[in-house]
C-alpha cells in the first residue's frame, strides 16, 4: 500500500472575497468578514457614531485588499 495522496484532488483553489469596514478609506478595526452581511453590524455601529458626531467622514463596507487595508 502506498501512503502517497493526490494533492491536486485535495487542494481547493476557491477565491472568496473578504470585507472590511472603512471610514473615509481607513480601516476601522482588525476584523475581516466573509460577507457584507457579516460586516453590517460593525458598519451600523460606526454609522451611528458618525450620525451623532458628524465630521464629514464616510463609512463603507469595502472589499478587503491586503496591501491597502493593513492593520
Amino acid at each position: 500500500m502506498s501512503n502517497k495522496t493526490n494533492k491536486s484532488a485535495e487542494t481547493v483553489t476557491s477565491f472568496s472575497k473578504k470585507f472590511v469596514v472603512v471610514r473615509s478609506g481607513t480601516r476601522v478595526s482588525e476584523l475581516v468578514y466573509e460577507s457584507k452581511q457579516d460586516a453590517k453590524v460593525e458598519f451600523d455601529h460606526w454609522s451611528g457614531i458618525v450620525k451623532r458626531w458628524p465630521d464629514g467622514t464616510k463609512i463603507e463596507i469595502a472589499e478587503y485588499d491586503e496591501k491597502k487595508h493593513k492593520v
